[in-house]
Parts: C-alpha cells; sequence; structure tokens
C-alpha cells in the first residue's frame, strides 16, 4: 500500500509541476498568415507611392512651336470657266467591271506577250455596246505566255506594267476594235505598245 500512495503522489506533483509550466507558443490559422502578407504587400505598395518623387515644374521655358503661314500665291492668268459644266452625276459603265453573263456577241482574243516580263493588263471598252454593256477586264500573264479570253466584243483600249529586267508601260496607240465572232484575234503586247499582229 506505501508504493500505491508514493505512486499516486508522484503522479499528482508531476500534475502540478506541467500545471505550473510556461504557457504553448501560440499558432496562426491560414487566414492570419493570408491577412499578414496582404497588408505587408499594401505596405510596401505606399511605401514606394512615397518614395516617387512629385513633379515640379521647370525653369526652363517649353519649346516654341513653329506656326507656318502660307506664302502669297502669285497672281493666276485668268481661266475661263465653260458655259456649262459637264454632268457627272452618271457612272460610267465602261470604267467597271463588265457583267458576269453577258447578253451581247462576245469575240476570243490572243494575247501574245512579247514584253520579256510579266504583265497586268487593263483593257477597257471604249463605248457600250447595242445592249447597254461595257467593262474594264484585268488580265495578268506570265514572261512570254499567249493566253485566249474571251471578251465583249467592241473597241477597247489597253494599259499594262511590265515588271521585267527594265519595267516599263505598254499601252495602245490607236483603238482595238475587235468584232469579228468567228476568228481569234491576235494582240502583241510589247515593252510599250499593245497592238495588232
Amino acid at each position: 500500500m506505501k508504493r500505491k500512495i508514493s505512486s499516486v503522489i508522484s503522479i499528482l506533483i508531476i500534475a502540478v509541476l506541467s500545471a505550473c509550466g510556461p504557457a504553448p507558443t501560440p499558432t496562426m490559422s491560414a487566414a492570419d498568415v493570408q491577412g499578414t502578407a496582404i497588408a505587408d504587400a499594401w505596405i510596401a505598395l505606399t511605401q514606394t507611392q512615397a518614395a516617387i518623387p512629385t513633379v515640379t515644374e521647370t525653369p526652363i521655358p517649353p519649346t516654341a512651336t513653329i506656326t507656318l503661314t502660307p506664302l502669297p500665291l502669285p497672281t493666276p492668268f485668268p481661266t475661263l470657266v465653260p458655259a456649262t459644266l459637264p454632268d457627272t452625276s452618271a457612272t460610267d459603265h465602261c470604267n467597271e467591271p463588265p457583267p458576269a453573263e453577258p447578253k451581247g456577241d462576245k469575240v476570243k482574243i490572243k494575247f501574245v506577250n512579247k514584253s520579256n516580263g510579266n504583265v497586268t493588263l487593263s483593257f477597257g471598252m471604249e463605248q457600250e455596246n447595242e445592249e447597254k454593256e461595257c467593262g474594264t477586264y484585268s488580265f495578268s500573264f506570265g514572261r512570254y505566255e499567249e493566253p485566249i479570253v474571251e471578251v465583249l466584243a467592241g473597241c477597247y483600249w489597253g494599259y499594262a506594267w511590265v515588271d521585267g529586267k527594265v519595267p516599263s508601260t505598254a499601252k495602245t496607240i490607236n483603238s482595238l476594235c475587235v468584232t469579228d465572232t468567228s476568228k481569234t484575234t491576235s494582240i502583241w503586247i510589247s515593252p510599250e505598245v499593245i497592238s495588232f499582229h
């Protein structure tokens, strides 16, 4: 029994001594850690903003801007005003693409590229046909190509941009009238001239 009492007393002494010991170290929750990190970031940001110097005016005046004033124009020569101005309200259909499904006669043309370069050709009708159709065709040909194309029958002007070793422009000197639907008409494109051959 003496042994029992001594073990109970030992347990009581240990319990009393452990109750009187130092308090445990407190731990922070995840929400507290996050809040502390955000507060630290705001402190760093406000300190950075406070360190930026304020804008102060400099004693140097701003650069003067140059204002250009137009020079007086020389006295122009008198010009004659036409009695009536041409009517520009009507659209010239000959400067637009040709109709997708033409009603008028069509002819075949064999373009022969003799320009020593690639050609971009504008080939436009000078006036409407009997069906009131008109238009400007656009073609591109490689060096020495001889394509056969089909266009509306009529009289044409031509203008070509040649991008060979020496770039040039070729154009028609006279109207190229192609109206025979039974044959293929040959038109040559040289470095400077577009003409029948």
